[in-house]
């Protein structure tokens, strides 16, 4: 599994071995030795040794449950170890394992998604911070707002958004800026087609008023002649009764 081969990297590490590191090292031996002892039965008909099957039981559930040791990661002095971590909840964020979806379990009132959001972008401390971090920083967030598998809302859009703007400011790498100003670009592409469709979703849903039906003026034409026929009639009765009663003293006349 990638989990366990990214904590065996950060135990593998030489500062960890420094005394600031001892809450991580406990965390990620931990982590480590439960990792294993759940997935010893499973190694045999795992069909990748770097990355469990997409929505497993070695998913979703199991890297959620095991961020505490890369957060921790997250927070130290050593660019390595910050590298590593970054980097393998990028990649299990990426593959579909990490999601953040569930409530975070420290704070009950925010999703885990924007605890991880935290943890990512606490990274950069301005121009000081080691490039490689920075590159990974962006790498990371790039794929946390344009992930399918995590939805990222609010806060934490805004924080990622600006957390690449001051890398692409602060940063003395080239390349850096760079990446930062095109990962600027692919997320403002993304956040606003995700509006986009939302918005058209929403306007599908609502039920549409039925227009009342327009008369048409053919029809109104057709009702007056309608109404016009039978008064012609009338006229022309009217005539042969006048008629009638012309030629009746004529006849009488003769006689």
């Amino acid at each position: 599994m990638f989990i366990i081969r990214a904590l065996e990297k950060i135990l593998n590490d030489r500062d960890i071995k420094r005394s600031y590191h001892n809450q991580l090292r406990k965390a990620c031996e931990a982590a480590l030795d439960e990792i294993k002892n759940e997935t010893k039965e499973s190694e045999a008909g795992n069909a990748s040794s770097c990355l469990p099957l997409p929505k497993s039981k070695a998913g979703n559930l199991e890297a959620e449950k095991y961020f505490l040791p890369f957060e921790l990661a997250t927070k130290s002095k050593s660019p390595r170890i910050v590298i590593t971590a970054i980097d393998c909840i990028q990649k299990l964020i990426a593959y579909g394992h990490l999601t953040g979806n569930n409530y975070d379990p420290a704070e009950p009132s925010k999703l885990l998604i924007d605890r991880i959001v935290e943890a990512i972008c606490s990274c950069f401390h301005g121009p000081t911070t080691d490039d490689g971090v920075q590159l990974q920083i962006i790498k990371a967030l790039l794929t946390v707002v344009t992930s399918q598998a995590c939805e990222v809302h609010e806060g934490s859009v805004l924080l990622s958004v600006r957390t690449c703007y001051n890398i692409y400011l602060a940063s003395r790498n080239l390349i850096n800026q760079t990446t930062a100003r095109a990962t600027l670009t692919q997320m403002i592409n993304v956040i606003f087609s995700r509006m986009e469709i939302e918005a058209a979703s929403n306007e599908v849903g609502d039920d549409p008023k039925v227009p009342e039906k327009a008369e048409d003026p053919k029809e109104e034409k057709v009702e007056d002649l309608k109404g016009e026929v039978p008064e012609k009639v009338d006229e022309g009765s009217r005539e042969e009764k006048v008629e009638e009663v012309k030629t009746v003293p004529e006849e009488e006349g003769i006689e």
